[in-house]
């Protein structure tokens, strides 16, 4: 049963086209999904929702399912539909009702987009780190070949003399242009929305300052 049944069958055709390739392409948030989740449960534990047992249990089957995610061995099916349903019901198979009350306090809106966020980060963080290896590329290049004269171009006619260096660099800047740019966007996206629940808040006092620490 998917969890959110209604009471009328779905169409097979329509179930096939509206899940896609999510099954397949949510592996690359299972280990964001479940450290999110972590966080959370230690964060209910705090304010004495969850008892420090119930934290424990959670926390081990969490980190199970990102050992065997990083080996092939956690499984999405199409049905599932996502890596949030089939956490879950890896969850309450395994604990029972103790796996549902990760629910406690966050909903699936807020759940989704901070594992998204924490895969952003380290999204941006490679792109980071491959600009830079461009940019030293690119600094090799010139110097080795920089003095090498080249025409300028002018609407596709040659124009004033240039040289590789100077069409070099110009690359080098705009690297530094995407640095720039990918800081402001990490700036934005370095929020924790944990806790916020589907836009209307949570009736709880959560400590989600506690829970965006533990993330980072």
């Amino acid at each position: 049963m998917k969890l959110w049944q209604k009471d009328y069958d779905l169409n097979k055709q329509v179930e096939a086209f509206t899940v896609g390739n999510d099954h397949i392409l949510d592996h690359q948030i299972v280990k964001y999904d479940c450290m999110a989740s972590v966080a959370h449960a230690r964060m209910l534990g705090e304010i004495g929702v969850l008892k420090q047992k119930e934290v424990n249990l959670l926390m081990e089957r969490l980190e199970e399912i990102i050992e065997l995610d990083s080996k092939g061995e956690f499984t999405i099916s199409r049905e599932q539909e996502d890596c949030h349903t089939a956490i879950e019901e890896y969850l309450t198979d395994h604990l029972g009702e103790l796996g549902g009350k990760i629910h406690t306090g966050r909903s699936r809106n807020d759940q989704v987009l901070t594992a998204l966020r924490l895969f952003y980060k380290d999204e941006l963080k490679d792109c980071g780190k491959l600009v830079r290896k461009l940019k030293q590329s690119i600094s090799k290049f010139v110097d080795k070949y920089g003095e090498v004269a080249l025409p300028g171009y002018t609407h596709m006619r040659k124009a004033m003399p240039s040289s590789v260096a100077l069409w070099g660099v110009a690359f080098t800047d705009s690297m530094k242009d995407n640095e720039m740019l990918m800081k402001t966007a990490m700036d934005l996206i370095d929020q924790s929305p944990l806790g916020t629940g589907a836009g209307y808040g949570i009736p709880l006092e959560l400590d989600r300052k506690h829970a965006a620490r533990l993330l980072g």
